[in-house]
């Protein structure tokens, strides 16, 4: 990790008051010119951080301390500053905010301004929106990592190994030499070698598979030898966005690819300066060969988990014989298929040869997201498994059924997505027992989610009183769960806000229409609606509408794709999405199953 730079004062006290006179204009122009980049921002999150709902944070926060940045020292544009004055703009805003507020240390206000940092910093990078020398900003990266304090020890050490590598020109050399030995290095020079060339016009016009295939067998004898034949297209489709992921490539579906600003590093790795492109490469390629295999298949799930904790076991220096006897605990099936995964690994040489799995050094630096799952000599135990796996469904707590039916009085609540146009609506009857967690569920049920993404409830309109759960990153002001629904929703006309997935901003506007008496049947229960709603993931109403505009014409020319998105995410084969069709008995059905 990078030395801590002496932070740098321009003055004492809170940067925002040291200027009295243009503070507005200076904010508004902040505000304009990121939410001019903020759909490619929360597409960018989206596809690198895995997590789009937090992308709206991450802006509000370089939001906030760009403003006083901008008042302070003053800014064209959000794409050009100067990074050592906004970083002694950053730790000045922090220490004032601290010393005024001692909750603020607390909670961790200097991290999450520095890391929501770090990720602008690299959507600057990756999308080459910088507008100065990168040297600048890769200092302003640095500072701000180093005062990272998520990183445990271990993560420093690593940090360590890999600055003193970065540092040093002769250590960059003799690990870019041992990075590009590697056969899965050899396969990627190949692949970009050829998608830049003779593959540049065949990517238009094949499926993203067959051109995985026939870009297999134009770069075969640069394949590892000990690959099976199924799998090769596999791996070339793997280190294609290994490639995109490190700007080697860039990929358009409409485009030939294009030569990326760190191909060079990738096809003439000669000097030091080539390292980190070929090092990030390799990081690239084994956070996908260790992701989670999609689908319910429990057996590759088992095999997967097994696998990553050969790999962590191997990071920390007690690596598994590969001629141990089978452990009692994992079917066979799950056994061979583990070691199968870490053969491929072998040879990738990502693992080295022998009678264990030992990590090359680089390897082991590279190694970043599995060490999460497992701790230092734990053994795999069924809480262990839960946390991989999920729950089996006999051990999924339920929520406890009435003895005896409710008999109190019922809050009857409309529920409507709002922008929603035609209006996409649910009647629903809550008893007035049930907290605002349960109200969550009931939503989710209505409009048929899964509750994959936060949420929230905001009462008094968005500004007021903020409901969630029990999540220690999120701000929340009030626990959902031990808030009734009739604390906050009392009589005919009141209201409460919701929002779920902060990426796609679904947001539900929940009126209470009348109270009723219970009269004996199903609660919770829906009595009314209008049309399906948007399937997860769409994309918020906008993405959703244009879906199904899509999808009304086979003859367009991203009707295939939408399709099969639509399967990937519960449609059957064939089957038609009917944006009319809405059924109380199925939400019913689910409602049952929750309550």
């Amino acid at each position: 990790m990078a030395k801590k730079k002496k932070k740098q004062k321009p003055k004492q006290g809170h940067p925002a008051r040291l200027q009295q006179g243009v503070v507005s204009m200076d904010r508004v122009k902040v505000g304009r010119g990121l939410d001019a980049l903020t759909g490619q921002f929360v597409q960018w999150y989206a596809e690198y951080r895995d997590d789009p709902e937090l992308a709206l944070m991450v802006l509000a926060a370089v939001r906030e301390t760009l403003g006083v940045y901008a008042e302070v020292v003053g800014l064209n544009k959000v794409t050009d500053f100067d990074p050592p004055k906004l970083l002694a703009v950053l730790n000045s805003m922090i220490e004032f905010e601290e010393a005024e507020n001692p909750e603020a240390a607390s909670n961790e206000l200097g991290t999450m301004i520095y890391m929501a940092w770090v990720d602008y910093v690299e959507f600057l990078r990756d999308t080459d929106l910088w507008e100065r020398e990168f040297e600048s900003l890769d200092w302003f990266q640095k500072s701000l990592e180093a005062q990272n304090p998520f990183a445990g020890e271990d993560d420093i050490e690593a940090d360590d190994e890999l600055d003193a590598i970065l540092d040093s020109e002769e250590a960059s050399i003799a690990a870019l030499a041992e990075i590009t030995a590697m056969p899965i290095s050899k396969l990627g020079r190949a692949v970009l070698s050829w998608v830049l060339a003779d593959g540049s016009s065949l990517w238009t016009s094949l499926p993203i598979e067959k051109f995985a295939e026939t870009a297999a067998k134009a770069v075969e004898k640069d394949l590892p030898a000990g690959l099976e034949e199924p799998r090769k297209g596999l791996f070339v489709a793997l280190v294609l966005q290994a490639l995109e992921a490190v700007n080697a490539v860039t990929l358009n579906p409409q485009a030939a690819p294009e030569r990326g600003v760190r191909s060079q590093g990738i096809l003439e790795p000669e000097d030091a300066d080539s390292f980190d492109v070929n090092f990030y490469f390799i990081q690239a390629c084994l956070d996908m060969l260790l992701e989670q295999p999609a689908g319910n298949d429990q057996t590759a799930l088992e095999a997967w988990g097994l696998a990553a904790l050969w790999i962590v076991e191997a990071a920390d220096g007690k690596p598994q014989l590969v001629a141990a006897p089978r452990d009692e605990q994992w079917s066979s099936a799950v056994w061979e298929t583990a070691h199968v995964r870490m053969q491929e690994l072998r040879v990738l040489g990502l693992l080295e040869s022998g009678e264990a799995y030992s990590l090359p050094n680089i390897v082991r630096l590279a190694v970043t997201d599995v060490d999460d799952i497992f701790e230092d000599d734990e053994e795999l135990d069924d809480e262990k498994l839960d946390a991989i796996f999920g729950p089996d469904d006999e051990d999924e707590p339920k929520r406890m059924k009435r003895e005896t039916p409710y008999a109190g009085e019922v809050l009857q609540l409309k529920l409507t997505l709002k922008d929603a146009k035609p209006p996409i609506w649910r009647r629903v009857l809550v008893p007035m027992d049930l907290n605002l967690g349960d109200l969550h569920d009931i939503i989710q049920a209505s409009f048929d989610w899964y509750d994959g993404h936060l949420h929230s409830f905001f009462e008094n309109g968005f500004g007021g009183t903020t409901y969630g759960p029990a999540i220690a990153e999120m701000d929340y002001q009030k626990n959902e769960t031990e808030t009734l629904v009739s604390s906050v929703l009392k009589k005919e006309k009141d209201r409460l806000d919701y929002v779920y997935d902060f990426g796609d901003n679904w947001e539900v506007r929940i009126d209470v229409e009348k109270i009723v008496d219970a009269d004996g049947g199903q609660l919770p229960r829906c009595t009314g609606g209008r049309r399906m709603a948007p399937m997860e993931d769409g994309g918020g109403i906008g993405g959703w509408e244009a879906k199904l505009e899509i999808l009304n014409d086979p003859d367009d020319p991203e009707y295939e794709e939408v399709a099969e998105w639509c399967e990937d995410f519960g449609l059957d084969e064939g089957e038609q999405i009917d944006p009319a069709r809405f059924s109380k008995e199925e939400i019913n059905a689910n409602l049952d199953l929750e309550f």
